[in-house]
């Protein structure tokens, strides 16, 4: 069989690259960003974090001194705490001599609020501002800065308040995630590239169960630190059900379409409730397998994150992690939180090749690739010139299970390929080949399409592969094993296998 031209099979990368193994000098490797950390499922088959961030910018952030900062009169430092009380609006800031922000660069902003009685607190980088805090709660925000203006907290509404822990530090680089996948709780040797769009966890506290936001009927038993969760720390909780009808629901309220998803474990065969409304309402049955699993419910209506024993059900002990509620129809991956509501950026991935690394009037681009989700919209990766005038994609559409592939050029479309499969949120081979009035698609080892018309671009039109449509629409959503461009049209019989 030919050598591809362009090779990526995720195993390499460094802050804002992922490494194509083809070209090796360099021209086929990817730039990835995300301004955010995000979480993976690491090769030991334990959720980790993942991203880069700089040094810390802020000086005495906890406060445990009298200085480095610029007091107004209304502010004091005194116990651990900056306090503001009430007396006017104005912040309380560091000097540029210790931290002087970079024009247009993203910082990682936190504040923990430790009481507040009156109006709002917010922490404001290089003019970027968070939004105004009135509660008590570790909150973290990215910030893009849009001058050079110094570090400053401030008080809204005449706010009567103290802050602690306060820290401010860059967004250096994005690692990507090279996520393994777990296979009847085996941990898969090949990791795959995991790239998702951005979702926030509307959970306050995903992993502490006993914050106040947690709120429960019949009175189960809490217990703190009670297991090592899927994260690898002893840090899930322990809920003992006594009887039928308990629960342990959050008091965030879902919206229709919202995923509620937390990860559970009980002792072996228990069956347990998960769902919406304080008392489960509106829920589905889970049934226990004595290992961690990750149980999500989609709402139907307005009610709140729930989980619990059912009408019928005697007493139930389990642990629980995670609990995440998105406004999306799908769970993504884990986003943890500890005090307010986290977002995780959007990734992308583009720009591996250049114009010498393609052959415009045949060829074949190949890829395994997985759905994150069979309720995705238009989702795919291309060969494209930038623009969506000239691409060749693969990936899927808004057809449950469907995988779809088009050649376009000159704005027009030359082949159209959709083709069903049993479950595209498995891995599928997918290889599309495209010559002058022969287009083919082979899925997993079986020609599934042929088009028998249909032109070419013109010479030196293909430059970049990108994960989304070439000019970032409908950006890929998924996972991602392999990927590989043919500068030539394989048989029918090397096609059969390169995707079997």
């Amino acid at each position: 069989m030919a050598t591809p031209s362009l090779a990526m099979i995720p195993s390499a990368y460094a802050d804002s690259k992922v490494y194509s193994v083809l070209p090796n000098n360099g021209d086929g490797d990817f730039t990835f960003n995300r301004d955010s950390s995000a979480t993976r499922v690491g090769q030991n088959g334990l959720i980790q974090t993942v991203g880069y961030f700089g040094n810390e910018e802020v000086t005495n952030g906890d406060f445990d001194t009298d200085s480095d900062w610029n007091k107004n009169p209304n502010w004091t430092i005194s116990g651990g705490t900056a306090n503001c009380d009430g007396t006017s609006n104005a912040d309380i800031n560091q000097g540029l001599s210790l931290f002087t922000p970079v024009l247009g660069k993203t910082y990682k902003v936190s504040i923990e609020i430790t009481s507040i009685s009156q109006g709002g607190i917010r922490v404001s980088v290089g003019g970027s501002a968070t939004s105004y805090y009135t509660s008590t709660g570790i909150y973290t925000s990215y910030l893009t800065t849009i001058s050079t203006d110094r570090v400053r907290i401030q008080p809204q509404n005449s706010a009567i308040g103290s802050v602690d822990n306060v820290s401010v530090q860059e967004v250096t680089g994005d690692q990507p995630r090279l996520n393994y996948d777990i296979s009847n709780g085996v941990v898969q040797s090949c990791p795959s590239l995991l790239l998702e769009p951005a979702s926030t966890n509307l959970i306050p506290y995903s992993s502490d169960f006993t914050q106040s936001n947690w709120l429960n009927i019949g009175s189960p038993t809490i217990t703190p630190n009670y297991g090592i969760s899927p994260d690898g720390n002893l840090n899930s909780a322990r809920v003992q059900f006594a009887s039928s009808s308990n629960s342990l629901y959050d008091a965030i309220p879902h919206s229709i379409g919202n995923t509620a998803s937390i990860y559970v474990k009980g002792t072996s065969g228990e069956t347990i409730q998960f769902g919406a409304g304080a008392n489960v309402g509106v829920g589905q049955l889970f049934t226990l397998n004595g290992k961690w699993q990750r149980i999500e419910f989609q709402s139907t209506g307005t009610s709140v994150f729930c989980i619990g024993t059912y009408q019928s059900a005697t007493a139930r002990n389990i642990e629980v992690f995670g609990a995440q509620l998105e406004a999306l129809s799908y769970p993504t991956s884990y986003i943890p939180t500890n005090g307010a509501s986290q977002t995780r950026a959007a990734e992308t991935c583009n720009d591996a090749g250049t114009a010498s690394t393609f052959n415009d009037s045949e060829g074949v681009l190949y890829a395994e690739i997985a759905a994150i989700s069979n309720s995705i919209s238009t989702s795919v990766f291309s060969i494209s010139d930038g623009s969506a005038n000239n691409v060749l994609y693969i990936g899927f559409n808004a057809t449950p299970n469907n995988i779809t592939a088009q050649l376009v050029v000159g704005g027009a479309a030359q082949t159209n390929i959709n083709h069903t499969v049993s479950d595209r949120t498995s891995f599928n081979k997918v290889a599309v080949l495209f010559k002058n009035n022969d287009h083919k698609m082979f899925i997993n080892g079986v020609q599934v399409a042929t088009d028998t018309s249909g032109s070419v671009p013109s010479a030196n039109t293909f430059d970049r592969v990108n994960f989304n449509f070439g000019q970032g629409s409908f950006p890929f959503q998924g996972n991602c094993k392999d990927i590989r461009v043919y500068n030539e049209a394989l048989t029918d019989a090397q096609l059969q296998t390169l995707t079997t």
